[in-house]
């Protein structure tokens, strides 16, 4: 397998997965064995990579003809996922029960009889253009971007043998633009795998135990940990998402004529913060400010029976219930803020150990407007 190590490093085979399995009549047919196998191919094929073997398959054991394949070519690559590793492991060698290879031609046959009728839906439609749904785009954008950077990252990593590399979700979500809706498609793409080795390092499903056999204990926690760096990540963006969030009810004009000239930091990469809409202030009778560059928290709150005021740049309304500190492990407290009720965020106050002062209501280029009541 010269070309999979040219694409992959030289020492792979030898050193993780071993050479491509092979199989004779003297093998093992085990579920250990073919897990094993399938794991193989998982590592090193796309969906793609099955095809000459899928097309081999339905010519020599189905009796296709040309004509029929063509038709059968109409369907992407990813539609034959539930059969491409084991028709591959076939022309492998393996031998399969009468009526498991009967599921894999059955499933052909069905194939077939789908693509027949996209081709014929294709000819009839064929002068309109065919419309992606946002859905499919959305997903094909993080295929070919964040997702490409964490196969070609965290995973190759894993292969080389580091465990260590970091993934920072969030940044990767801004640099390649990625929306809320990225967030789930993401997610869903790597869960698999996070279930895989975490049953493998909690020992409850022998599959997965044997396929991550070559991997430590040790290390499997560290890929774990990797894991769980970014599904923190993926729930910050979701707050952030939620921050930027258009008001379904439309504010009144005053609200907007009095934030005209509010100078804020509308996001900020190192804290991970994003700021809210500047027009949800006026009215409401708490407001949480984030200092980033003195790393200060400050709660502004008013028993004003019309709420906060704004002018120019400065909070107006607000009481001597109002406080602020400096935060000596902001990357803790400040999720906090975000998520827990009014109720639970004053008992976060009372076990901050730093001199509580009184805010000044004024509002700069350094301040993140995180929250309001």
């Amino acid at each position: 397998m010269a070309v999979r190590k040219n694409k992959r490093g030289p020492s792979l085979d030898d050193k993780y997965m071993g050479p491509e399995p092979i199989f004779s009549s003297d093998s093992e047919f085990t579920d250990t064995n073919w897990a094993k196998a399938a794991r193989w191919y998982g590592y090193f094929y796309k969906n793609k990579d099955y095809m000459p073997s899928i097309i081999s398959f339905v010519e020599k054991e189905m009796g296709y003809t040309k004509k029929k394949i063509s038709v059968l070519k109409r369907l992407r690559d990813y539609h034959f996922i539930p059969v491409g590793k084991r028709i591959k492991l076939f022309e492998r060698g393996w031998q399969y029960k009468e009526e498991d290879l009967q599921n894999i031609k059955d499933f052909i046959s069905d194939s077939y009889k789908i693509a027949l009728k996209e081709k014929e839906k294709v000819e009839a439609e064929k002068s309109k253009v065919k419309v992606i749904s946002p859905q499919e785009r959305t997903r094909i954008k993080v295929l070919e971007t964040i997702y490409a950077d964490w196969d070609s990252e965290i995973i190759e990593g894993w292969i080389d043998g580091d465990y260590t590399k970091k993934f920072s979700a969030y940044n990767r979500f801004k640099m390649h633009g990625l929306k809320s809706n990225a967030i789930n498609i993401f997610k869903s793409m790597i869960d698999e795998e996070y279930e895989s080795i975490k049953s493998a390092y909690e020992r409850t499903d022998d599959q997965c135990v044997e396929a991550y056999s070559h991997i430590s204990k040790g290390d499997k926690n560290k890929i774990l940990k990797q894991f769980e760096a970014v599904y923190s990540d993926l729930e910050r963006l979701r707050d952030a998402f939620r921050a930027t969030r258009s008001p379904r009810l439309k504010k009144p004009k005053s609200s907007d004529r009095q934030v005209e000239k509010l100078k804020y930091l509308k996001e900020d990469i190192d804290s991970k913060l994003v700021s809210i809409n500047p027009i949800l202030i006026p009215g409401k009778h708490k407001l949480f400010v984030y200092n980033v560059k003195q790393r200060k928290l400050i709660e502004y709150v008013t028993s004003s029976v019309s709420g906060f005021e704004v002018s120019g740049t400065t909070i107006k309304n607000f009481d001597g219930k109002s406080k602020s500190c400096t935060l000596r492990k902001p990357e803790d407290i400040l999720p906090q803020i975000l998520n827990k009720t009014e109720r639970q965020i004053d008992n976060i106050w009372d076990g901050l150990t730093t001199k509580i002062t009184k805010p000044t209501g004024r509002i700069n280029a350094d301040c993140i407007l995180m929250r309001t009541f």
